[in-house]
């Protein structure tokens, strides 16, 4: 891999370009870029060592790559987990501070390690332009509505020998053009609630999930993928904004994914696998506070929610390319905006099953829960991975024997699959050894498929039900900022996606197809007149293609919503036509600095 004394060595040209691509954002943001920035007082910072390799003080700093979850250097190392190139460890809970390579103080071990190492995150355009209606799939901080949406980051880093410091804000703009949306209900019980708040979501299964954040066009700056970590050797902890991903999902996590903004959280978390005879064991807990959208309710006292989370990862010492893993989410009210520590413990608490109560009305506030257990299993240099993920919205009865009669009642699952090889021929790599030896692997193919469902079990019929997401005793429900915070299909939502990728060693192209069904539970919950399913079916393809030290990613979708909002239009006193809209969606990302990407161990 390459060194960060390499990497710290920037062409001229490039360097040249740093205060180009810095100035203008983090003027944005209010900060002295002009000053900072300019070639004389760049001199002057003090230029640490990276890997061990002395800087001169003329030296510009490393302008690295900052990953994001789901995006091209996270896609990429997991297709080289398929092939042997790298270890499959580390995976299952991660976020852009785990992903992201390690600079040059984490690198080396013992005294050797440079007391300070720095460098500068480069500057990453991502846009999403939907022609008539949104389409906002694990955006993390941007929600991609109707128009051009945009987020722009940038950041630095910094090691110290026992604390790590991220900082990468960013800037979001969302033109949020208009769309049809279906104006809330006008019933004295629940009237209190905002115009665009969802229409299928009042009590007694409520949430803050609004139809449009806002009528008109929205900027603004936020903390980002930000965080502060100690190092206090097996484990870390700290303070961060960042997106976080538990399981194996690729377009869908149950518990937490990338498709709500990141939220203010604490954490602890082993800082690699921890190796025993049974095998290696992996443990993250975090202590988050959620917000409440600007188009929910008019109550500032319920503005604030807890949540309190902890997973476990196993790789058995006999099959290390198999990970088995157990999470838990708790949530519930929280009296003001700060970091609540009295629920620290909650995700260790019975909250009972308040869904069950007869009614049709909110709750007592009390807490409410998610559980989700998954499995990922990576066949190298085989070239295949297969992985689930089952969860349940509903606390277990304390009763076996109420498993057993119905387990799959308050269920949801994804289930996926990734094939890979090389066209060139088969990688001969031991799968057993957790440092593969790096092998020729390219150009490789890639097949992906993966199925999800929140939808209702037949369990309904007799026993009394919710909805993923949704909550009789937390009003906003899992969410954050009005987006849930698990999968991004939404409540009650199910998805199908196939995807064919051809990768070589400085691009990539393919195709896709997917389709997702909306609220299906709304569907023959609130409507009182004939309903459609409500359903989006697209097509597109994708690709990427590093141009020297920039990057671009680029992905065209053109799809179709059937019977949109469950609309239908009666054509004869007997048939109805459903209410279908066209739509196209285009992302573009363009990403600059080196190539950092999930780090080998």
């Amino acid at each position: 891999m390459e060194s960060y004394g390499a990497r710290l060595k920037t062409n001229t040209r490039a360097a040249a370009v740093v205060p180009l691509l810095w100035a203008p954002f983090l003027s944005a943001l209010g900060l002295l870029a002009p000053v900072l920035l300019t070639p004389s007082l760049l001199a002057l910072w003090p230029a640490a060592p990276f890997g061990g390799a002395a800087v001169e003080a003329q030296q510009y700093p490393a302008i690295l790559r900052f990953p994001s979850l789901g995006g091209a250097d996270e896609d990429r190392g997991r297709l080289e987990q398929l092939l042997g190139e790298r270890a499959v460890s580390g995976f299952l809970l991660r976020s852009p501070a785990t992903v992201r390579d390690r600079l040059g103080a984490r690198e080396g071990d013992g005294p050797a390690s440079p007391a300070v190492s720095w460098a500068l995150l480069a500057p990453e355009l991502h846009t999403v332009w939907n022609s008539r209606l949104p389409f906002s799939l694990n955006e993390a901080n941007l929600w991609a509505g109707r128009g051009v949406s945009l987020r722009l980051s940038a950041g630095a880093a910094v090691e110290l020998p026992y604390m790590s410091l991220i900082l990468a804000p960013e800037f979001i703009f969302e033109a949020n053009g208009d769309f049809q949306t279906v104006a809330y209900p006008e019933a004295d019980s629940i009237r209190e609630r905002h115009a665009l708040a969802s229409p299928f979501h009042y009590p007694p299964g409520s949430m803050d999930l609004p139809q449009r954040f806002g009528t008109e066009s929205r900027g603004f700056g936020v903390p980002g993928q930000s965080s502060v970590i100690v190092h206090a050797g097996a484990v870390d902890f700290g303070l961060a904004t960042e997106n976080v991903w538990w399981g194996p999902g690729i377009r869908n996590g149950l518990l937490l994914s990338a498709n709500a903004p990141g939220f203010p959280h604490l954490f602890t978390r082993t800082a690699s696998p921890i190796a025993t005879r049974f095998g290696t064991v992996e443990a993250q807990w975090i202590l988050g506070r959620l917000s409440e959208s600007d188009y929910f309710d008019s109550d500032p006292s319920n503005d604030y929610r807890s949540l309190s989370a902890a997973a476990v990862v196993v790789r058995p010492a006999f099959e290390p390319g198999l990970g088995l893993g157990l999470a838990r989410a708790v949530y519930a009210a929280a009296g003001d905006g700060l970091i609540p520590l009295g629920a620290s413990l909650d995700f260790l608490r019975n909250v009972g099953r308040p869904s069950s109560i007869p009614g049709d009305s909110l709750a007592h506030p009390a807490p409410d829960q998610l559980l989700v257990v998954f499995v990922r299993w990576v066949l190298a240099p085989a070239g295949f991975e297969l992985y689930g993920e089952w969860g349940r919205w509903e606390q277990p009865a304390r009763s076996f024997r109420n498993f057993l009669e119905l387990p799959q009642h308050s269920r949801g699952y994804t289930v996926g699959l990734q094939y890979a090889q090389p066209l060139g021929g088969r990688v001969a790599t031991d799968r057993l050894s957790d440092r593969p030896e790096p092998r020729a692997a390219w150009p490789a193919f890639r097949l992906q498929v993966e199925f999800s469902t929140l939808e209702p079990s037949t369990s309904y019929r007799v026993r009394p039900f919710g909805e993923w997401y949704a909550s009789r005793t937390v009003p906003q429900g899992y969410t954050h900022q009005g987006r849930v915070l698990g999968a991004a299909i939404g409540p009650s939502g199910s998805s199908q996606w196939l995807a064919g990728d051809v990768f070589a060693e400085r691009w990539s192209v393919g195709g896709f197809a997917g389709r997702i069904r909306w609220e299906n539970q709304a569907e023959f919950t609130y409507p009182t007149e004939f309903r459609r399913t409500d359903v989006s079916l697209f097509t597109g393809i994708r690709g990427g293609a590093d141009l020297g030290w920039v990057h671009l990613q680029a992905e065209y979708a053109a799809g179709v919503r059937l019977n949109y909002l469950f609309q239908a239009v009666p054509v004869t006193p007997t048939e109805h036509r459903g209410v279908d809209i066209r739509n196209h969606t285009l992302k573009l990302t363009l990403s600059t600095g080196s190539k950092t990407s999930v780090p080998r161990p």
